[in-house]
C-alpha cells in the first residue's frame, strides 16, 4: 500500500479533480447516517464493496480509521468530518495501486420535506500524472458506482424498516 498525503476537509473544495454525485434515498438522515457509519453494511449496499471494517476501537468520530476494498481499490481511511446526520468525510491515508497523491471523500445529508434524504457525495483527488488521461473513465465508473449504490442503499434501508 502506498501512503497518500493526509488532507483536511478544506481539500474537498480545493482539489485538482472534484467529482460530485447525488442521490435521493427514501429514508431520514438518521437512517442514512446509521448505514454510513455501520461499516459492515457497506458490503450489502455499496456496489462492489468486498470488505469494510473499522481499524480502531472505538470507532466513531473524527480521527477514527477504517479499511475498505471496493472496485478493485484497497484504501485505509481516517475520518476528518463527522457531524451525525449531516456530514461524513475522510482522507485516504494509504491505497493499493493508488491513482492519487491525496484524496478526500465527503458526504453531506439533507432532509427533504417529503421525508427523503438528499446525499451529496464528493470525491476530491490530487491525481498522479499518469492518471490524468483516465479522468473521464474514472468519473464515469464512479458515477455509475454511486448511482447503483444509492439505489441499493434505498433498498437496504427499506428492508431494515420491514424487519
Amino acid at each position: 500500500m502506498t501512503a497518500l498525503v493526509r488532507k483536511t476537509l478544506a481539500f474537498a473544495d480545493e482539489a485538482p479533480w472534484i467529482f460530485d454525485f447525488e442521490g435521493l434515498v427514501n429514508a431520514s438522515p438518521a437512517e442514512v447516517w446509521a448505514a454510513f457509519i455501520d461499516n459492515e453494511s457497506w458490503t450489502v449496499w455499496f456496489k462492489r464493496c468486498r470488505q469494510c471494517k473499522a481499524t480502531c476501537d472505538p470507532f466513531g468520530g473524527v480521527g477514527s480509521t477504517r479499511h475498505i476494498a471496493v472496485n478493485g481499490l484497497t484504501v485505509d481511511e481516517e475520518f476528518i468530518g463527522w457531524e451525525p446526520e449531516r456530514l461524513w468525510a475522510f482522507t485516504a491515508v494509504k491505497m493499493r495501486m493508488s491513482f492519487a497523491k491525496a484524496m478526500v471523500e465527503r458526504a453531506q445529508f439533507e432532509a427533504l420535506p417529503d421525508g427523503r434524504t438528499k446525499i451529496s457525495y464528493r470525491m476530491a483527488v490530487d491525481p498522479h500524472a499518469w492518471a490524468k488521461p483516465i479522468r473521464r473513465i474514472m468519473q464515469t465508473v464512479a458515477g455509475k458506482t454511486f448511482a447503483a449504490s444509492f439505489t441499493q442503499l434505498d433498498a437496504y434501508l427499506a428492508d431494515r424498516r420491514r424487519k
